[in-house]
């Protein structure tokens, strides 16, 4: 039988083949420094530091991807509690893909040669009004575009999870993404609320001023955000209309930018009960893509859609966790015993 040791940190396992060890307690701390986004590098110092040897790079990394056999699961597993706001966006990231041929390196050493492209992960953030919980990641998809294909791969499967307009859900906000809209139009049809954010209208609009100086430009911001302060949606259209006599001599673009679709982004006001704040934008998933970059940023390019996936599996469990009020330390320790269960 192989000899148990205690080491400080966690106990180690040692077989009777030479140099062969494992460390109880590496899946989880794997896990948790990722989550924190630590590098596969200062988590292979630290493993070293405890263990007393090297571990590479590619071994724990190989080690947290294979969370990726939980996925499938945590896909389908129904959604009890159904929240009355889903946010919708998408959050772009690096990948390398594999191409045909072997090119030397600067160290003459034979590599296969690689690209670089871009992915996106599409996410939906469920947000609760009645004081059960703030707000939960409910599922997401990585694709290679925001296009109709990949939203509706999203939707459907949040619709097959019980996210339905008889289970509780009142309204979505979301960007412009044609894809995401005409998604939403097949899977739910016309009787859902889609809000467009007012976030989104407003940048694009301060994309189209042209020839203002900082001061007028954001008067004329001031303006525009002017007109979602209304108390009603007559109110807001009235406004609408003063912004556009006023700039539409010197701003047309802008002008037009505006009133295109105004319609979608005052659909808030037909929703009550609601907090406006909740509804009118998707800045509290904005907040969550930032969390969402800072580990992308990290890695700096993802090898492969399975490290991609991981990456955010660990990151939304850890973002789930803190807004339940569960440590990180906790919630990573259920992904450990997971890990040990799919690979004992």
């Amino acid at each position: 039988m192989p000899a148990l040791s205690a080491r400080r940190g966690g106990a180690v396992c040692e077989s009777p083949e030479k140099y062969q060890r494992f460390w109880l307690d590496a899946p989880q701390r794997a896990i948790f420094g990722s989550g924190l986004s630590r590098s596969l590098r200062q988590l292979s110092q630290e493993w070293a530091a405890t263990l007393g040897s090297s571990v590479g790079l590619r071994t724990i990394n190989e080690r947290i991807n294979q969370l990726e056999a939980r996925l499938a699961q945590v896909h389908r597993e129904p959604i009890g509690e159904v929240p009355a706001v889903v946010q919708f966006d998408g959050i772009w990231l690096s990948m390398q893909t594999q191409q045909d041929g072997i090119h030397e390196d600067s160290r003459k050493r034979k590599r296969q040669r690689k690209s670089g492209k871009r992915i996106v992960v599409l996410v939906a953030l469920g947000l609760w009004t009645d004081g059960s919980r703030q707000r939960h990641i409910l599922d997401w998809e990585v694709a290679d575009q925001e296009d109709k294909a990949s939203w509706e791969r999203l939707v459907q499967r949040l619709w097959a999870r019980g996210v339905k307009l008889e289970t509780g859900l009142q309204a979505i906000v979301r960007d412009g993404s044609e894809g995401l809209e005409q998604a939403l139009d097949y899977v739910y049809g016309s009787a859902l609320v889609q809000q467009r954010c007012i976030f989104h209208k407003l940048r694009n609009v301060s994309d189209k001023c042209v020839g203002l100086d900082r001061e007028e430009k954001k008067s004329l911001l001031e303006q525009a955000a002017a007109v979602y302060q209304a108390l009603s949606a007559p109110e807001a259209r009235a406004r609408l209309i003063a912004f556009a006599e006023h700039w539409q001599p010197t701003q047309p673009q802008a002008v037009a930018t505006f009133e295109r679709e105004f319609e979608q982004t005052i659909r808030y006001f037909s929703l009550e009960g609601m907090v406006r704040e909740m509804v009118r934008t998707t800045s509290l998933l904005e907040r969550t893509n930032r969390e969402l970059r800072r580990k992308f940023r990290q890695v700096g390019c993802f090898s492969s859609p399975r490290g991609a996936e991981v990456a955010v599996y660990i990151q939304v469990t850890r973002l789930n966790a803190q807004w339940a009020k569960t440590s990180w330390w906790e919630a990573s320790h259920s992904l450990a015993l997971d890990l040990l269960n799919i690979n004992p």
